[in-house]
């Protein structure tokens, strides 16, 4: 092989490779994505929304194997428990900020990128992190879900 050849084997190889890294390193997957009215996002401002719980777009939340979705741009996990209520938690981690995600099997909170395990309230169960996600307060009326700061 000529130099120059494997000059531009090797630049392409580590191309790739770092292409890899940066998309496995952003937590960011389409699990954590639950729907058309998710995704993570870091928009400002104070939290206070509502959540149809029958709208089609939040199905996954009645869902009894998966139970959560995102809302807030991204910011906020609501989960439906065991027992039929709603708990409403910062959705990023607070070791690095990925999105948790809810385990209705265990009624836990977890981060896939580093295990992390948070409970109903937001307490850390399991490190790495070592701050609890911050809790948000929920009214239903009906079908419809306020969520709060």
């Amino acid at each position: 092989m000529k130099r120059d050849e494997f000059l531009h084997l090797f630049g392409f190889g580590a191309a790739m490779l770092l292409t890899g890294c940066l998309g496995s390193c952003a937590g960011k997957s389409d699990d954590a994505k639950p729907g058309p009215s998710s995704g993570p996002g870091t928009s400002p401002g104070p939290i206070d929304f509502t959540l149809d719980v029958t709208d089609p777009a939040n199905a996954r939340l009645n869902d009894p194997a998966f139970g959560y979705v995102y809302g807030a741009s991204g910011r906020v996990i609501v989960a439906k428990t065991t027992a039929g209520g709603y708990v409403a938690l910062s959705a990023a981690c607070t070791h690095q900020g990925t999105l948790v995600q809810f385990q209705p099997g265990s009624s836990q909170f977890q981060c896939p990128t580093h295990g992390s395990v948070f409970n109903l309230n937001g307490g850390v169960s399991m490190g790495p992190a070592s701050a609890a996600l911050q809790s948000y307060s929920i009214v239903q009326t009906g079908n419809v879900l306020r969520i709060k700061a």
